[in-house]
Parts: C-alpha cells; sequence; structure tokens
C-alpha cells in the first residue's frame, strides 16, 4: 500500500487509515525504537512505545499536507523513544544492575564493619517504617524503595494524591522522631 492510499484511507475512514498505518509501519517504528532503547527498556517497552507512536501519528498526522507520512513516523518514533529512554534513566539512575551480563568489581579494600553497621540500620529502618502500619509504610516503602511519585502510590493504594502527601509528610516526621530517639541520623 503506497503512502498516498495511506493518506487517504486516513482522511475518509479513520478506522481503515490506522490499520493500514499500523501494517505499513509498525516494523519501520519499532526498529527506530529498539535502536533507542535497547539495553534500557524492555520488549514489552518499545512495542508500548511503537503503538503510541503509530497512535500520535493517526491523531496528529495533517493529511491535507504534502509532507512524507514515512518521515513524519520517523522523527515521532526517534522523539518519543528518546523522551523515554531519559525517563527510563532518571528513574533507575539510583538502581544498578547486577547480572550475569554486567560486570562489576566489588573493592577489595571494602570496610567490611561499616557495612555491617549500614546494613544492621537499615534492617532496624525498614523495621520502623512496618511499624507505622497502614497505608503510611507502604507508601514511604512506594516513595523511597520504588521511587513511585505521590499520583502513582494513589492509583495503587486507590487514594487521593493528596493524602499520600500528607498522609509521607506524617509518617517522615513519626520516623525522624523515633529514629532520633534511638540515636540513629541518616
Amino acid at each position: 500500500m503506497t503512502e498516498k492510499d495511506i493518506k487517504l484511507k486516513l482522511k475518509c475512514s479513520p478506522e481503515e487509515g490506522f490499520r493500514a498505518l499500523f501494517d505499513e509501519y509498525w516494523s519501520y517504528a519499532y526498529t527506530i525504537i529498539y535502536s533507542i532503547l535497547r539495553g534500557t527498556g524492555s520488549r514489552t517497552d518499545v512495542e508500548d512505545c511503537t503503538a503510541d507512536v503509530l497512535s500520535d501519528v493517526m491523531m496528529n498526522y495533517d493529511t491535507s499536507r504534502e509532507t512524507s507520512l514515512k518521515a513524519y513516523v520517523g522523527t515521532t518514533a526517534k522523539r518519543r523513544a528518546i523522551d523515554m529512554k531519559r525517563s527510563m534513566n532518571t528513574h533507575t539512575a539510583r538502581n544498578i544492575p547486577l547480572d550475569e551480563d554486567t560486570e562489576y568489581c566489588i573493592p577489595s579494600d571494602d570496610n567490611v564493619e561499616a557495612e555491617t553497621e549500614s546494613s544492621d540500620i537499615s534492617a532496624i529502618i525498614l523495621k520502623k517504617i512496618e511499624e507505622l502500619g497502614e497505608p503510611d509504610a507502604s507508601i514511604v516503602i512506594q516513595k523511597y524503595f520504588y521511587d513511585r511519585s505521590s499520583a502513582e502510590t494513589a492509583r495503587l493504594l486507590g487514594i487521593n494524591p493528596v493524602t499520600v502527601r500528607s498522609k509521607l509528610h506524617r509518617a517522615l516526621k513519626k520516623l525522624k522522631k523515633t529514629l532520633t530517639d534511638m540515636d540513629i541520623t541518616l
């Protein structure tokens, strides 16, 4: 199917036009997105991004202009993938993947005593977070262990984002007081 045929279908029958656009440009957009997200995103991320790109093209492409549909798809795919990669990198910047493909050298002069003390303190902090009760403990864990926003946490717990922020603020105050009483400073 030619680009001209797809443009005509998008103009006359959006549903048929979207199917034609999908059939013709899925592989093209997928390849562009995969080349950018390789090593950062999963296969599902690439597929989701590709579907989003084709939806964006269908919703925003001006069929009355003489611009190339393929170029529009390519540019949209590239920009969306770069945005997704940036977003994924900021959310995982604090996490280091450890698997058999990744080679990390752990220095031999590690201070085992300090690491053990740090591990003990982490266990105490986690216990104190759990003692906050629900939903406070879940809110703190979602925020600081999973790096989720108030909106994401609210959606997961089925409560209002404003409630999440106020409960988080109160929970952190309680936690700080409890840890200060135990002579633990962060």
